[in-house]
């Protein structure tokens, strides 16, 4: 994940301004997660790069329940021009579309990352959901009779295969990424169209699309999907999509206030607000650190970076920082750190009383001759 590791020299602006601690949980209770739900830092993305090496011929059921059998899986097509098999392709595409993902802070599970596989249909899908995916992505390209048809399409499941609850948020990703990925490209689009046929949608408990790339069997989209940088271009734009399709949306006022937090273990990354109330992931994350919140919306809170101003989520993760004037007793060669996480101390400390400036759970922040550092009494 590209985790901004600069955030010390903005430190000084995410932490200038007053100080008023009253009122924070209050505040933040506003979005408080309910029990079992999984917040927006913890998202993940199920990636299925479609096909295989060999194809398996045996049949299975197209839906739970259902009498009609279809093959467990093929290997697909092939390029028209490159001879590149359409599996290749599709494993190709996914690794980029992983990395971009990742960049965005998603966690991401890869259903295969290498062509001597044999995975089913229905595996696939219940890889997918037992990741307990907020979507599954499955990645292929198309083949038609005439060497003229072109252009990318997504597909959704559809209604009528006990996928009723799945159909909405499906449909609305497919949407999306469809218009990333035409927009990234160029590409012709061929619009987003309803399946109920296809074996991973009908076992799928978890939104899922099916992003048809292009045709292999047209000699110019062929060579398009094979090029290095249209291929970046397309795994980009649909990670944009993915991304927009799984923007938190917050039912909550802005609140001006000040307050300073500590973001804890792991990297935070930051958000957009965008127009419609949705916070969209951007590629740059913030280290453990106290910010100054300069606003909250839920569970969010609004901080200065060098980027401007953006959004963090705070939620279960909020730690508050309150400014506290207190003398605390240190035994002696009591370490100094820069963050509370640090593995590593700066310096130590010789036993002696010190003046606390703030307090973060049992951790106290004092003024030293190295600038403001960490200490805790039970180190």
């Amino acid at each position: 994940m590209t985790s901004v590791s600069v955030w010390r020299r903005s430190m000084t602006t995410l932490v200038m301004g007053s100080v008023l601690s009253f009122g924070l949980f209050g505040l933040f209770g506003l979005g408080t997660q309910p029990v079992h739900a999984k917040a927006p830092d913890e998202q993940l993305i199920c990636i299925d790069p479609g096909h295989q090496r060999y194809g398996n011929n045996g049949l299975e059921p197209v839906a739970p329940g259902a009498k009609e059998r279809k093959p467990k899986v093929s290997s697909g097509t092939a390029g028209v021009k490159t001879k590149k098999p359409e599996y290749v392709l599709t494993l190709e595409a996914s690794r980029l579309l992983k990395d971009k993902l990742e960049s965005y802070g998603y966690r991401v599970v890869m259903v295969r990352d290498s062509h001597d596989v044999d995975i089913t249909n229905i595996e696939r899908a219940q890889m997918c959901n037992d990741a307990q995916a907020d979507l599954a992505v499955r990645i292929h390209a198309d083949g038609d009779a005439s060497p003229k048809t072109q252009g990318i399409s997504l597909l959704y499941p559809a209604p009528g295969r006990d996928t009723e609850s799945l159909v909405a948020p499906s449909k609305e990703a497919a949407e999306l990424i469809l218009r990333e990925a035409v927009a990234a490209t160029g590409a012709v689009s061929r619009g987003v169209v309803p399946r109920s046929d296809l074996t991973g949608f009908n076992w799928s408990t978890v939104p899922s699309v099916l992003v048809e790339m292009g045709f292999m069997t047209n000699p110019a989209e062929d060579a398009k999907l094979s090029d290095p940088e249209y291929l970046n271009a397309m795994t980009e734009g649909i990670a944009n999509g993915i991304n927009a399709a799984l923007a938190a949306r917050v039912d909550a006022p802005v609140v001006e206030e000040s307050s300073r937090v500590f973001l804890p273990a792991g990297s935070a990354q930051l958000y957009d607000l965008s127009g419609d109330g949705r916070m969209l992931r951007t590629k740059a994350a913030l280290s453990p650190q106290v910010l100054q919140v300069s606003a909250v919306m839920g569970s969010w809170g609004r901080v200065s970076t060098w980027m401007g101003e953006r959004w963090v989520y705070l939620g279960h993760a909020l730690s508050p920082v309150q400014a506290v004037n207190k003398q605390v007793e240190l035994a002696d060669n009591t370490p100094l750190y820069r963050s509370p996480h640090d593995a590593e101390p700066l310096a130590r400390l010789t036993a002696q009383r010190v003046g606390a400036l703030e307090q973060w759970n049992e951790w106290f922040l004092i003024d030293t001759w190295m600038g403001p550092l960490w200490i805790t009494p039970s180190k």
